[in-house]
């Protein structure tokens, strides 16, 4: 039997855990006065205090003036910091990714974006990202406190390692979030994609304080996010939710992971993106197809009423499968034209369950993958841990 922990053990764990519970509550709440955090953490008033000054010792919060006149004598608010220390996100996609530099409070200026075409093969993907990153630790001047990597495919998460991208084969079994680090001397977290956008909308989005919910992904593939109890639905090697890889045509398209007619084939952005094309006889991408469909000068009915079928079928299989209180919707082809969202869950009302359908709001997703990566490496340097927990 081990010994009971004593001495400087216990209060040091004890400050670790205050100073971490502070930290989530101005991820979850945003800026807020001491009084404020004592509500939302129920840490008595004086240990807020001296974990507050703890932490701006640590450059990881701020104070800053109330933005409102108050009777009396007014709390400074305490935020999480915007100067001295950031964090950086990489989201790779099949043909487009980025490498973003972010305060801790997700706020990004558009100077710290560093877009680029996604490279075929896997050491230059590497070294781009490493060249795009060098430059923003020039630019930024400040301590990087880590980097959150999104990637799409099959992640087993206890390795970090990407076993299988359907759409970014360059992937498959690499391990880029050890790759980054060594480079780039810096922690790095990696999540799969649609967790990430599950952590983007919790902790900057319309998921704040919300348990169960699921995000479903439809843009260059079809993934799901389960987020259950506060966290996310992982599976034994953090390779659950890969819904848009269920077989709905026998006979379909075939698909990145080499089976035919998966879901995320005839459901998607990029789905509708490739009728179109068939159609007109050249390649499209997502944002010409909604610009050029909001101008009048490209018109897809036929593609479009094929893919919200099949989208319905997916909204209503989550619904029917996990009975979320919320589900997520991103994807750009709802912004075709106006009232689709709406057609798409009367699609989904006739196909789901009713007890099911009933049970859960259907919106739009807020946040982006690129705020899902920089709000995982905000969590990873402020806690220590993997974000969504495991």
């Amino acid at each position: 039997m081990d010994p009971p922990l004593t001495g400087p053990v216990v209060p040091a764990l004890l400050r670790q855990l205050n100073e971490r519970t502070v930290l989530a509550a101005l991820q979850r709440h945003g800026p807020a006065s001491r009084a404020d955090l004592c509500r939302h953490t129920g840490i008595n008033g004086p240990t807020v205090t001296r974990v507050v000054a703890a932490l701006i010792e640590a450059r990881l919060v701020e104070e800053q003036e109330p933005s409102q006149r108050v009777v009396g004598r007014p709390g400074k608010i305490v935020r999480l910091a915007r100067d001295g220390v950031c964090v950086f996100g990489l989201v790779v996609g099949p043909a487009h990714s980025e490498v973003v530099a972010a305060a801790l409070d997700g706020s990004i200026d558009p100077t710290d974006v560093r877009p680029f075409a996604t490279p075929r093969r896997y050491a230059d993907l590497v070294s781009t990202a490493v060249r795009h990153a060098r430059d923003l630790m020039a630019r930024r001047r400040g301590t990087v406190l880590g980097l959150g990597i999104s990637v799409p495919g099959l992640l087993n998460r206890r390795e970090g390692r990407s076993l299988f991208s359907p759409n970014v084969h360059q992937l498959d079994g690499r391990n880029i979030g050890q790759d980054l680090g060594d480079r780039l001397q810096i922690d790095c977290v990696v999540l799969q994609e649609c967790h990430a956008l599950c952590w983007a909308e919790q902790v900057y989005g319309a998921a704040r304080g919300v348990a169960d919910f699921a995000m479903l992904d439809i843009s260059e593939g079809l993934g799901l996010g389960v987020m259950q109890g506060g966290r996310i639905l992982q599976g034994r090697s953090g390779l659950a939710g890969e819904f848009g890889h269920l077989t709905v045509q026998l006979d379909g398209r075939e698909c990145g992971c080499g089976n035919r007619g998966c879901l995320e084939t005839v459901a998607t952005d990029a789905a509708l993106c490739a009728a179109v094309a068939r159609r007109i006889g050249r390649p499209i991408e997502i944002d010409e197809l909604v610009a050029e469909a909001q101008a009048g000068r490209l018109r897809c009915d036929a593609e479009l009423a094929a893919v919200l079928d099949y989208l319905s079928v997916a909204v209503a299989g989550v619904l029917n499968v996990f009975n979320p209180r919320k589900l997520f919707i991103y994807g750009r082809l709802l912004d075709v034209r106006p009232g689709l969202f709406g057609e798409l869950v009367d699609r989904a009302r006739r196909r789901a369950l009713g007890p099911n359908f009933a049970d859960c709001e259907i919106v739009r997703a807020r946040g982006n993958k690129r705020l899902g990566a920089v709000a995982a490496a905000a969590d990873f340097a402020t806690s220590g841990r993997a974000a969504g927990g495991g």
